[in-house]
């Protein structure tokens, strides 16, 4: 393998099952891994990243290259909101190897409303994603896209192909979490329970929550919303597997 990458970025529309795959790299212990610091800055104002607080998506962007050029680096953000000074840093973009993570919209809008009844459709991500999609591609740099639906379908499979995209090692023993979660999640934990509590990489956690019929047409709407966002996504970086 040829030397490892050291800044490896992964957006991802809400409840697409990207902190499981978060997770996964955490379990690898070969990179810093960073949870959703972009989104945290948007949410809450600040973050911490590498002992630094960051209170804007530029000074997130300084604090990762800064970071990344003293050992690896893998973060993955979530598109809530609009993540919209990427574009206008083409020099954080290109230190980057980039990953889209989707998943279908039915799914996700149901789980993102279990969660947060009041979301606004916007919050759904995909409209956002395709934004990055955009800003990324329109650079010339290549992006891989993480089927969710199929990384529970199919694990191993799933998280070889983005390794071999990424250009690092695919380690089978990082699918079984033997770790702790990672600390960071504690502030939004209610949305990680069921990657916190898993044993692997997949698997499905018990005492799913059901959805409330009475959210169903908003649902609806939703998806509907967010449809076209998700195959602009899949047919710029390619569909995925069946």
């Amino acid at each position: 393998m040829t030397e490892q990458p050291s800044l490896l970025a992964l957006w991802c529309v809400p409840r697409s099952r990207s902190t499981a795959f978060e997770r996964a790299m955490y379990e690898r212990g070969d990179f810093l891994v960073v949870h959703e610091p972009f989104s945290r800055v948007c949410d809450f104002g600040e973050t911490e990243l590498a002992g630094r607080t960051c209170t804007s998506q530029e000074e997130v962007m300084a604090a990762l290259v800064e970071t990344a050029a003293k050992q690896p680096v893998f973060f993955k953000d979530t598109t809530d909101f609009p993540l919209d000074r990427l574009g206008a840093n083409p020099a954080f973009l290109g230190r980057c190897r980039h990953a889209a993570m989707v998943r279908n919209p039915r799914d996700t809008v149901r789980s993102h409303l279990v969660m947060q009844a009041d979301a606004t459709s916007s919050a759904m991500g995909f409209g956002h994603l395709w934004d990055i999609v955009e800003a990324v591609t329109s650079a010339g740099l290549p992006m891989h896209l993480v089927d969710g639906d199929e990384l529970a379908g199919d694990p191993q499979a799933e998280m070889r192909r983005y390794c071999a995209a990424m250009g690092v090692d695919f380690l089978a023993e990082a699918l079984d979490f033997k770790r702790e979660p990672p600390a960071s999640w504690k502030a939004t934990g209610r949305w990680h329970e069921g990657a916190s509590e898993s044993k692997a990489l997949g698997a499905s956690p018990a005492g799913r929550k059901p959805f409330p019929e009475s959210l169903e047409q908003t649902a609806l709407a939703f998806e509907k919303d967010q449809l076209p966002y998700y195959e602009r996504i899949t047919a710029a970086l390619g569909a995925p597997r069946s």
